[in-house]
């Protein structure tokens, strides 16, 4: 371009051309750098790290602040030598760190963008499509989660006021439509198009189909809120283990929405994803390094209850992606797929052995592992293993574009093999074990195996075999 404007020049052509001439290079230039578009996913997750490193770093400096003041005021796992071995008292508000560091994430990707961006008159911004609906009901819930699991560590609340706040943070998403166009996607695929009426009803209108769709995608939203919510919590049983199987479920999730991105006609203008999943993948590794075996601190209701919140929020994001919205929807609950194992199992366990769903046993996954004499850290590398498994499982039945009878074809071999598996053990320790009393949930573990400190709740089962580890197990005088 350079030489052909001096041959211009040399040959007479005026100056104004020749000015004319270099613009048009100038402005060529800017669009092709420009219209450089993303052609990795680390290209299209690289413009929001901001959102994860400033989750992470809040996090890590949030959480021992929150155990100086949970052991100030009494907030902690006391060791009392026959239940729990811990050595020293283990503080409860570790979830409330994962909290800040998620909001305060958040809040930068949403407060921070300036309207003149949004706009669009000062050029493009990443994150300008940040502040939306959708993220904000997502934070709605997410903040009504928190202070429904916080008030459980502290006070202890009846198991209805903890469901009714899972509802109100299921009834966040469904007000702003997170999720809600699943079942008109079903409809749709199964050839419903309308319901007609003979005549207007108010509020309706002639045809019925719309109101149909809302309160079944409303109930759907809900029972995957109440599900993701206290499947985490059920896993919340080893030092460790739910905070890392969110990270590893995490990354899943992020993949999957930088794949979406990236085969979207801008990749760069669909951030609520990948936002949501960087922000919660930073506060959790920021608090991981104190809740790794030996534990400093726990996450409690507040923290399991949220991370639960946030693995059914960042699925449901998917539902709006168009005709892939049901395949992505069953990737995420794929990667999702080693809580909703472990709940299905204690569901099915508990049914099978006539007692409530909701009474505490020692017999998940993460117990059966302790029995066969893994120590704890080998024990929750082992569900890391299969929780990374089935992220990848996931991510691969999205990035590949496979048939889903093949992928769910290896899913249900793989859910199948732990199933029976499982329930294998369990029929021989009901065996072993009549259920006599306070003896079904007996545990005999070996004492520090390989050096550890036996912190985590699953651990503190060791010396009084009535007791259960999951959160639902602790009672009031637990917590005084």
């Amino acid at each position: 371009m350079m030489w052909s404007l001096l041959a211009q020049a040399s040959a007479g052509v005026s100056a104004e051309g020749a000015a004319e001439a270099v613009g048009a290079a100038v402005n060529g230039a800017a669009q092709a750098v420009e219209v450089v578009e993303p052609t990795m996913l680390t290209n299209v997750i690289a413009p929001y790290m901001g959102v994860f490193f400033a989750a992470f770093f809040v996090s890590i400096i949030a959480t021992p602040l929150m155990r100086m003041l949970a052991i100030r005021n009494g907030i902690v796992d006391l060791p009392d030598l026959k239940r729990k071995n811990h050595l020293e008292p283990v503080a409860y508000l570790g979830g409330v760190a994962i909290f800040l560091g998620w909001l305060i994430a958040i809040g930068l990707a949403y407060f921070l963008v300036r309207e003149e961006d949004i706009l669009g008159q000062t050029g493009f911004n990443p994150l300008r499509l940040v502040r939306s609906n959708p993220l904000l009901s997502i934070m709605i819930g997410a903040g009504a989660i928190t202070l429904t699991g916080l008030f459980d560590d502290i006070y202890g609340i009846n198991p209805r006021v903890k469901i009714g706040g899972q509802l109100f943070a299921a009834a966040a998403l469904a007000n702003y439509n997170v999720g809600t166009q699943l079942i008109g996607l079903v409809f749709s695929i199964i050839g419903i198009h309308a319901l007609p009426l003979p005549w207007d009803l108010p509020l309706v209108g002639a045809d019925l189909l719309p109101m149909v769709n809302y309160i079944l995608a409303t109930a759907l939203i809900a029972a995957m809120v109440l599900g993701g919510c206290n499947s985490m919590n059920l896993i919340d049983g080893l030092d460790g283990l739910s905070s890392g199987v969110t990270v590893i479920a995490g990354v899943g999730f992020l993949f999957i929405a930088a794949f979406v991105a990236l085969h979207s006609p801008d990749p760069l203008k669909d951030p609520i994803r990948i936002v949501v999943c960087l922000a919660m993948i930073g506060a959790v590794l920021g608090f991981l390094p104190y809740n790794f075996n030996p534990a400093s601190i726990f996450m409690g209701d507040t923290g399991s209850l949220l991370l639960g919140y946030l693995c059914v929020a960042s699925i449901l994001l998917y539902a709006d992606a168009g005709g892939r919205s049901l395949l992505l929807v069953t990737a995420g609950l794929i990667v999702f797929a080693v809580p909703i194992t472990d709940t299905s199992l204690a569901i099915f366990r508990r049914k099978m052995q006539g007692k409530p769903i909701l009474s505490p046993d020692s017999q998940h996954i993460h117990h059966l592992l302790r029995r066969s004499g893994l120590s704890v850290k080998k024990s929750v590398g082992v569900i890391y293993l299969f929780a990374g498994m089935f992220a990848a499982l996931g991510y691969t039945m999205v990035a590949m574009e496979l048939r889903w009878r093949y992928v769910l074809a290896v899913f249900f071999v793989l859910y199948g093999f732990i199933v029976v598996t499982a329930y294998k053990y369990g029929r021989q320790y009901a065996l072993l074990h009549p259920a006599d009393g306070s003896k079904d949930d007996e545990m005999v573990l070996p004492e520090a195996i390989n050096g550890e400190e036996p912190t985590s709740k699953a651990d503190a089962t060791q010396a009084d075999p009535s007791t259960d580890t999951d959160s639902e197990s602790r009672t009031q005088s637990e917590r005084a």
